[in-house]
């Protein structure tokens, strides 16, 4: 089981230059070959980003549409105390509050990795950052 980062979606909702990896590999979710989960404030973080980035409402309710039609993505709420415990990450390790409830929400998860471009996960104890192409079968 996989956490993904909000940039991956992000990647290719906004046609950057890693959306043909980031398209093969939640083809690859959506289908349930890989299984993943993401947490709420990912969801909302993505959705915030699209709406500064211009697209209109129509088209943030057909992200939000085609996520609930993923085969192998799940959704992880957030507790309180899953925020709490990311407070002590950021004090910990450095990393602003939403990687940090990533990084808490991978440890409750169990996760064997976090597919994310964000470098600040590298060096992580107990946790292993994965790129798509990592994913990606050759």
């Amino acid at each position: 089981m996989l956490l993904i980062d909000a940039n991956i979606f992000l990647e290719l909702l906004l046609d950057q230059s890693r959306a043909d990896e980031c398209e093969k590999f939640l083809i690859a979710v959506e289908k349930g070959a890989q299984e993943a989960f993401i947490t709420d404030l990912i969801l909302d973080s993505i959705i915030i980003i699209m709406e500064n980035k211009g697209k209109t409402p129509s088209e943030l309710a057909t992200f939000l549409s085609s996520i609930a039609t993923y085969k192998g993505l799940r959704l992880y709420w957030l507790s309180l105390v899953d925020r709490l415990r990311a407070t002590v990450h950021m004090s910990q390790m450095g990393l602003d509050f939403e990687d940090s409830t990533t990084l808490e929400a991978s440890r409750r998860l169990s996760v064997r990795g976090i597919v994310s471009f964000d470098k600040h996960f590298d060096g992580l104890p107990d946790i292993q950052r994965l790129e798509p192409k990592d994913l990606l079968s050759p």
